[in-house]
């Protein structure tokens, strides 16, 4: 292993509750009936854009919302509530490979959580978006454009993702998907839908996250 990829919602930043709870208070505001808990069963990964835009074309909201201005309204709500994982610190530091992140959200709120996390030295500005490329995650665009950009070659990159979203993109970019359950989103047996999906392993905080990448940069 010579390269480690993160993404960065429910893996560095412990934002996808965040996110869910930010969002599900607005969809309820708007009458659309989900609760926080299936809010993350069915949305966690995606961006703001696409489910906002599908939750339109399924007629649960109106057609007339401004989906750019529903998407800046809740990035500012989460955005001032972004905390880092338990043990990312640690994590990162153990880690002497190069890192990326490569996330569905805006670059630059990757860059602010990064910078508010005090973790963004680790990363040397290598941040692949999903506004760089035509299609989000679970499409493999982003992953591409960022094995492309790195530079090295993909049986010596190891992926680490949390949301079933993000580890069909990596898989389906031809990379090794490590899966993560350290988030305070994540859900009982959720370890077992990303193993069904593909993921080599799981680690259940960083600190065990930390062991095994170790043990993989060793070999």
């Amino acid at each position: 292993m010579k390269h480690i990829i993160f993404d960065c919602d429910g893996v560095l930043i412990d934002t996808e509750i965040v996110a869910a709870e930010v969002t599900v208070a607005w969809l309820n505001s708007e009458k659309v009936n989900i609760s926080v808990e299936e809010f993350i069963l069915q949305h966690t990964g995606k961006t703001y854009s696409n489910i906002i835009n599908g939750l339109k074309a399924e007629g649960f909201l109106k057609a007339s919302l401004k989906t750019d201005t529903i998407v800046h309204l809740l990035d500012d709500k989460v955005k001032a509530r972004v905390r880092p994982i338990l043990g990312v610190s640690d994590l990162l530091n153990s880690i002497s490979v190069s890192k990326s992140v490569v996330s569905n959200s805006a670059t630059s709120y990757v860059a602010q959580a990064l910078n508010k996390i005090e973790a963004a030295h680790h990363f040397e500005n290598r941040i692949f978006s999903a506004e760089m490329v035509a299609h989000a995650k679970p499409s493999p665009l982003v992953y591409e454009l960022a094995v492309s950009t790195i530079g090295i070659p993909k049986e010596e990159i190891i992926v680490v993702e949390d949301s079933q979203t993000g580890v069909q993109a990596a898989l389906a970019a031809g990379l090794k998907v490590l899966g993560f359950l350290g988030g305070s989103h994540i859900q009982p047996g959720h370890g077992e839908k990303l193993k069904q999906l593909g993921v080599f392993d799981v680690a259940s905080s960083h600190e065990e996250l930390a062991k095994k990448l170790a043990l993989l940069a060793n070999n």
